[in-house]
């Protein structure tokens, strides 16, 4: 048999991914600059509009950011522990996310006018989609090996797939077309983000929220250790 999983409570788990996407969220605001010594007889429209690649790449990334902390929330939210596997994962999901605010600077920075800012930019949010697909997969695995739930039911989810599989490959379209033009790929993400947002907030929610009620009992950790009783209990 392989090694047992040992569980935490996900409220830690929360409160530090909140923290790095506020952190993520505040960068992305602060690199956005009016021009030094700015022309007196340009206005402000003007200015902003000369700008735009750096407000775009600001918008992007933000609903972005929006989405995936959304997800992230929405598979942590059901469940009361998590495994170790499962933090681990966060923690790669989260340093993919904390460069995010970067390639957006490089958005702004270069004024699309290199294909591989938006080949960087797609390549990340290919790579944080993947962590954060496997983070909600690993998720429903340890609802299982908690007993909460069967492995039969254990179906892969319409999110999970979408994370896993069809934000990878959007990424390689936007890579291909950014080659041809920037401003393509650019389009693509910010058109998607949209999509997916519109589509998250419609959706009724199936999350395990009734783990919140009082009434909700802990678990019996007792067939997910072997040996010391105490070993793999959740962490307060």
């Amino acid at each position: 048999m392989g090694r047992r999983q040992t569980f935490f409570r996900s409220e830690r788990l929360g409160g530090l991914t909140d923290g790095v996407f506020a952190i993520a969220l505040t960068l992305l605001v602060l690199e956005l600059k009016i021009p030094d010594n700015p022309n007196a007889d340009s206005s402000v429209l003007d200015v902003l509009v000369r700008d735009w690649e750096t407000f775009a790449g600001w918008f992007i990334s933000f609903v972005i950011l929006a989405r995936l902390w959304m997800f992230q929330h929405h598979a942590a939210a059901s469940a009361r522990f998590v495994s170790s596997r499962s933090i681990a994962i966060n923690f790669g999901f989260l340093a993919a996310v904390s460069l995010i605010p970067f390639t957006a600077h490089l958005v702004g920075l270069y004024e699309l006018s290199q294909p591989l800012v938006l080949q960087l930019f797609s390549g990340l949010i290919a790579v944080v989609s993947v962590m954060l697909g496997w983070f909600m997969r690993s998720v429903q695995r340890d609802q299982v090996d908690l007993g909460r739930v069967s492995a039969e039911s254990m179906a892969v989810t319409r999110d999970t797939i979408h994370h896993l599989l069809w934000v990878p490959l959007i990424a390689v379209v936007a890579i291909v077309a950014s080659i041809i033009d920037p401003r393509i790929g650019l389009t693509i993400w910010a058109v998607e983000s949209m999509a997916m947002l519109v589509v998250f907030l419609r959706t009724r929610s199936d999350g395990d929220l009734h783990i919140y009620a009082p009434e909700d009992k802990v678990p019996d950790f007792a067939q997910t250790t072997k040996g010391d009783p105490n070993r793999g209990r959740p962490s307060c």
